[in-house]
């Protein structure tokens, strides 16, 4: 099986890929944080969320800091924290939210470990009740080594020798692809589409010059994977 994506601010027509891991696995996790709201000015008679929060926040970030091998990759995001109603209410609850992008299965779980033993150990300095929701989400996108050799020979009849690069630096986005080549063995490229805004930004706009080429890319595929005998 294989895959094009076009990719914005790389050089146009040019292909991209590598064998191995070229898209990371991407998982989302929640925290639920319940205190005791009350009055902001008397915080002695509440247990407030929002500190709790701030502290569980700051810590997810020694994760990556400090429990990793320096060699590996790793992001934790924190992308939503949401909370309160005015001023001078300190809420019973806390609602954060994020992602995290690995590429191999051991750092993955070395990840949700620590995010629980954070989670747990500062509910517990605290004095509230906290919860982790971990979601594990799309597996990491893996090459083929000799799908992407196939493919960047085929890549290169397309765009000449010079229009492929074989060593492209994985990234910790994710695809859904990844799903395809669990179950199948084959190559996901990048193709280049020129400068302008990344894709999921609300100015991206597609370079429909790039089409042809992608269409070329996947009929030379076709006519190499599978000749017409006789032909």
């Amino acid at each position: 099986v294989y895959a094009l994506h076009n990719a914005p601010n790389l050089e146009f027509g040019r292909f991209h890929t590598t064998p191995g891991p070229i898209m990371a696995a991407a998982d989302t996790f929640t925290i639920n944080l319940t205190g005791k709201g009350g009055h902001g000015a008397r915080p002695h008679e509440c247990i407030d969320p929002v500190v709790a929060a701030c502290a569980i926040v700051q810590s997810l970030q020694t994760i990556v800091s400090r429990n990793l091998d320096p060699k590996q990759k790793l992001v934790i995001s924190t992308t939503q924290i949401h909370t309160g109603t005015t001023d001078n209410v300190i809420p019973e609850e806390v609602y954060i939210n994020g992602t995290v992008r690995t590429f191999d299965k051991e750092v993955q779980a070395m990840a949700v470990r620590r995010m629980q033993a954070i989670v747990d150990g500062h509910a517990a300095s605290f004095d509230l009740k906290a919860e982790l929701d971990f979601e594990f989400g799309y597996p990491p996108t893996v090459n083929d080594a000799a799908k992407t050799d196939f493919a960047a020979e085929v890549a290169a009849e397309v765009a000449g020798e010079a229009g492929v690069e074989t060593a492209f630096p994985p990234v910790m986005g994710a695809e859904d692809f990844s799903y395809m080549l669990e179950a199948r063995p084959g190559a996901y490229l990048m193709l280049g589409q020129g400068d302008g805004a990344g894709v999921h930004h609300p100015l991206y706009n597609f370079n429909d010059e790039i089409a042809p080429i992608g269409a070329s890319f996947f009929a030379r595929l076709v006519e190499r994977a599978q000749p017409i005998a006789g032909a």
